[in-house]
């Protein structure tokens, strides 16, 4: 597998260049999937002026990146109706979307429904079986770095 060390600044020019206030202006709040899209989350958030929010779900080994296919949430935001009608989600990467898939359950098994949440990743592969919206599509054989892992490698 290739790997790629993703920057700072591609992460910046990334979310810029796309049409953030065009396809999610009228969304209530951000939530960001932590621990990789806290910071894209942020960014967006900012753009968009609405408040972020993060959701903690673990399905990878740490020890290994290698995907569990298990979920671990460990972090929950109690979404409210009258506050969180419209969402948007927010990721570093949409890999196999098991993590995105698995974050849309939760959403549609609450008050959501289809209309009412979306998505957006950085980077996605696709092989994902889940679809949303992405900034930029990387090979399936692309490994990624994030500035924020690159010192625990």
């Amino acid at each position: 597998m290739d790997k790629k060390y993703v920057t700072w600044d591609e992460i910046q020019t990334a979310i810029e260049n796309y049409d953030i206030i065009g396809k999610y202006g009228d969304v209530d709040v951000v939530v960001s999937i932590g621990a990789g899209g806290m910071i894209p989350g942020v960014i967006i958030s900012k753009i968009l002026d609405k408040p972020v929010v993060n959701i903690g779900i673990k399905t990878y080994n740490t020890n290994t990146s290698e995907q569990t296919f298990t979920v671990t949430m460990y972090q929950k935001f109690d979404f409210k109706k009258s506050l969180h009608k419209k969402v948007l989600i927010v990721d570093d990467i949409n890999d196999t979307g098991f993590t995105l898939a698995s974050i849309n359950n939760h959403l549609m098994s609450g008050f959501h429904t289809e209309e009412d949440v979306k998505y957006f990743t950085v980077f996605s592969k696709p092989k994902s079986y889940f679809r949303c919206d992405s900034a930029i599509e990387v090979s399936n054989e692309t490994w990624l770095v994030f500035p924020w892992e690159t010192k625990y490698e």
